[in-house]
């Protein structure tokens, strides 16, 4: 169970449906809510420099300003969602703050905007988003649409390995009400070869055959032991193919209001260079993302 969340917040639209999620999970696992706001500004003192002149209060950021600010916002959360947050001003840059202030905190889950302020394409994923994810040590939950209700369909993508397996129990355990699914995409270890040599199609459907029905008893035995003798029901879903266009089209199917993904494992120049299929499904999906360390 979650004890501490952390919220971190620009004040911009995309950021206020965050808070919201934030504060609706805080009230569901009894959680204590730490909202964060992370001022970017502050280059020059008060009186010094050429723009003293114009800027009278320099642009070192007022933090009982930015403090009012962002104790109105959690009344508003307080009033909505029955929750005590309580209220932080850190200024610096925001990505390294948030994600130190997680680790100080020793936080269970990060939640943000996926495009805070100044995003151009709601879709897409902003830069501050990204950095969090790449550099905590917690699960990072991105939000894209506004919050109604609580999540009811999530859909997890799982390769099977013992690290998915947490990462599903991260999910059941924070999501005890929701239906969930797991999706696995596979392909045949050998299945580009047999294609480059033009094996017959034939001889292709059979050794799929064969694949799929060893995949299928994976994932069976993958999902037996996320539920760990628990009486928790858990769909399955076994996709041909590349994971990307699998977990995309698997949570249009299902509906899902969340997908949750396990945090890239590779070395960092390897993701910055060819990309992962956590960052990939992070850009194209629609859905509010929550990527597990």
């Amino acid at each position: 169970m979650m004890k501490t969340i952390l919220a971190a917040t620009d004040f911009s639209p995309s950021a206020e449906s965050a808070l919201a999620r934030a504060a609706q999970l805080a009230r569901a696992h009894h959680a204590s809510l730490h909202i964060l706001y992370v001022p970017s500004h502050g280059r020059w003192s008060q009186g010094t420099g050429m723009f003293s002149a114009y800027f009278g209060d320099g642009n070192t950021p007022s933090v009982e300003r930015d403090r009012e600010r962002l104790e109105k916002r959690a009344s508003e959360l307080a009033r909505r969602f029955r929750v005590h947050a309580q209220c932080h001003v850190v200024p610096g840059t925001p990505a390294d703050e948030i994600a130190a202030f997680a680790t100080a905190r020793e936080a269970d889950l990060v939640v943000l905007a996926a495009r805070g302020a100044g995003g151009l394409r709601l879709s897409s994923v902003g830069g501050t988003a990204l950095k969090v994810l790449r550099n905590s040590l917690v699960p990072v939950l991105m939000v894209r649409g506004p919050v109604k209700d609580p999540y009811r369909r999530v859909l997890v993508a799982t390769d099977l390995s013992e690290r998915s397996r947490h990462v599903s129990q991260v999910a059941l355990e924070m999501l005890p009400k929701a239906s969930v699914a797991l999706v696995h995409a596979f392909r045949g270890e050998f299945e580009s070869a047999l294609e480059l040599v033009g094996t017959p199609i034939d001889a292709l459907r059979l050794y799929r055959g064969e694949e799929r029905e060893a995949a299928a008893a994976r994932l069976e035995a993958h999902c037996k032991a996320v539920i760990a003798g628990g009486r928790r029901k858990v769909r399955r879903e076994l996709v041909h193919g590349h994971p990307v266009p699998a977990v995309l089209k698997a949570a249009g199917e299902f509906a899902a209001g969340l997908v949750v993904l396990g945090k890239h494992a590779g070395p960092h120049w390897e993701e910055l260079v060819v990309g992962s299929v956590v960052q990939n499904l992070v850009q194209q999906l629609r859905t509010d993302v929550l990527v597990v360390a």
